[in-house]
């Protein structure tokens, strides 16, 4: 097969043709495994950042509800301008490894979540 047509099957984003053939879809996997590494590192990375400066001051909620809005913000710039990039996080395995990927690379927020959960059940 052509490199040129795997490239523009990975590439069709909001179709199923990468399906055909496995380069093109390991190469579509790719194109969303990366952004998601980077960003979803990035978000959790800049909020530990915040916290352990107390940017926000000492509560645990100020960085959870932080990050919820970055992360809304950040799916929100991809419908507007990313259509069919996003058109398939439900409907391909590509998609759906996007926003695994992204969230699963954010474990502080889930701990963080975790931690201010669990001062209730303890108080």
């Amino acid at each position: 097969m052509k490199v040129s047509r795997v490239i523009e099957r990975a590439t069709d984003f909001g179709s199923r043709r990468s399906r055909k053939d496995f380069f093109s879809f390991t190469l579509k996997i790719l194109f969303y495994i990366l952004p998601a590494m980077i960003l979803g590192d990035y978000t959790d990375v800049s909020i530990t950042n915040l916290k352990m400066r107390y940017a926000f001051g000492q509560d645990t909620i100020n960085y959870i509800v932080f990050q919820t809005l970055i992360i809304l913000f950040t799916l929100y710039i991809f419908v507007i301008f990313l259509k069919d990039f996003t058109s398939e996080f439900q409907k391909s395995i590509a998609g759906s490894f996007f926003i695994v990927i992204y969230f699963g690379m954010q474990t502080n927020y889930l701990r963080m979540i975790k931690e201010y959960l669990a001062s209730f059940r303890y108080a």
